[in-house]
């Protein structure tokens, strides 16, 4: 890492309540939540953390960037530096909550098999994950993704490891404008993090984009998804 810069997850801290998009992610996120023991995969800033401890949930985080674990560690979440395709524990969990991480980890359906196996009988992962393969290019390269998702991938990714797609839409609607002509035309990154320091902006379009999720699920360059899991209580075979 170049000295002085910052890592993703001590970028966001640095944005904290002010990043419109995560506030409605998270928002997005805590209506579906189930159960009490809960697992956040990439916790980043620990922002959605922090709200389901603060909700009464049991909360557990992972990241592989250490600096999100010490930013875990003030806000008083447990949690490990470690990577879900290889992290050992004996803890099952009711939700998992995978936001904006698939889509970094080479073995996307590895990832998806562990998860399975952390998870009580009948327990569930709610998963964040951006769309529109034809989107990908600089801001992704930038990000670390290795991909983006159609319904249809994901969907078969998930039942293939033996979930049941209970709800899938997809949201922030108001960004594919800005994405297509930044990332695709003018092969330019998307300024998020610049966008969320600009405190009125940020506040107008956290607005909007909760205003646009209500009455739009069709269209936009997130697939929010909740599975179940369903075969109960073998595991997967993870070879």
């Amino acid at each position: 890492m170049v000295e002085g810069a910052h890592t993703h997850a001590e970028e966001l801290e640095r944005i904290g309540r002010c990043d419109f998009w995560s506030n409605v992610k998270v928002e997005l996120i805590l209506g579906l939540v189930e159960g009490r023991d809960v697992l956040d995969v990439g916790c980043g800033a620990c922002l959605l953390s922090k709200m389901l401890l603060e909700k009464s949930y049991n909360v557990t985080a992972i990241d592989i960037d250490g600096k999100a674990l010490e930013i875990a560690k003030k806000k008083g979440i447990m949690g490990f530096t470690a990577d879900i395709n290889s992290w050992e524990t004996n803890e099952k969990f009711d939700c998992v909550i995978a936001a904006d991480v698939l889509e970094h980890i080479d073995d996307d359906r590895c990832a998806i098999r562990r998860i399975y196996n952390l998870l009580k009988p009948n327990g569930c992962l709610i998963l964040n994950v951006p769309s529109y393969k034809f989107l990908f290019g600089k801001h992704d390269f930038s990000l670390g993704h290795k991909r983006r998702y159609s319904d249809s991938e994901l969907k078969t990714k998930l039942e293939e490891s033996g979930f049941k797609v209970e709800y899938q839409r997809h949201w922030n609607l108001l960004a594919l404008p800005t994405t297509i002509i930044l990332t695709e035309i003018l092969r330019k990154d998307y300024p998020h993090e610049r966008i969320s320091k600009l405190g009125p902006l940020s506040r107008t379009l956290e607005k909007l984009l909760l205003l646009e999720s209500k009455v739009n699920h069709l269209f936009g360059i997130s697939i929010l998804c909740k599975a179940r899991k369903q075969f109960d209580p073998n595991e997967l075979d993870l070879a």
